[in-house]
């Protein structure tokens, strides 16, 4: 009966101690375009709820604000961004809404913004005075010394039909003057 004993004790602890989640990033490590050299690290988790890699422009993942934007019907799906547009350095663009698409199941929000060129972007939601969406965005990666006009898409999922008496407008990083209207759906699915 010990010997079985001993026998679990020594499975439970080889199991409980090796069950970490291992993640393996491979990238270039030399600076030289022509040069490709691989480099490999190894990141391990003790847990997967631990497994957190933010890799260029994303949704900075299961924010307070977002929480708090579900309770009004939106999730944040993803966001996309555009290529550079053009060097900005000489004047900076200012922040602006593009476009806003309604339809009955999602809303896609279409901004331009500026700032670093060598910039990615961790995007998040808010909502202020429960009547504005605050798309929020922090630029973050290699600091090179210009700026660039660049093109963020929010595509939001709607759980239910987006109550327009309540939320009634969108801004960008709280900036009073991209202040935007959000039109009722133009189509529903």
């Amino acid at each position: 009966m010990t010997k079985y004993f001993y026998i679990f004790i020594i499975f439970f602890a080889l199991n409980s101690f090796g069950q970490k989640d291992t993640v393996f990033i491979r990238y270039n490590a030399d600076n030289d375009p022509d040069k490709i050299v691989y480099k490999t690290d190894t990141v391990f988790f003790n847990t997967p709820m631990g497994r957190h890699i933010l890799k260029g422009t994303t949704v900075l993942p299961w924010t307070h604000n977002q929480q708090i934007a579900k309770g009004y019907g939106l999730y944040l799906d993803n966001v996309s961004q555009s290529d550079c547009k053009k060097d900005a350095t000489a004047e900076r663009i200012p922040a602006k809404i593009n476009s806003i698409i309604n339809t009955g199941d999602e809303l896609i929000i279409d901004i331009n913004i500026s700032d670093n060129c060598c910039y990615s972007f961790l995007c998040d939601v808010q909502i202020l005075n429960e009547s504005t969406i605050n798309l929020i965005y922090y630029g973050y990666g290699t600091y090179c010394s210009c700026d660039c006009c660049f093109g963020l898409t929010y595509k939001f999922k709607k759980e239910t039909e987006l109550d327009l008496t309540k939320i009634k407008s969108v801004m960008i990083n709280g900036i009073i003057k991209t202040l935007t209207p959000i039109k009722t759906p133009t189509n529903s699915k």
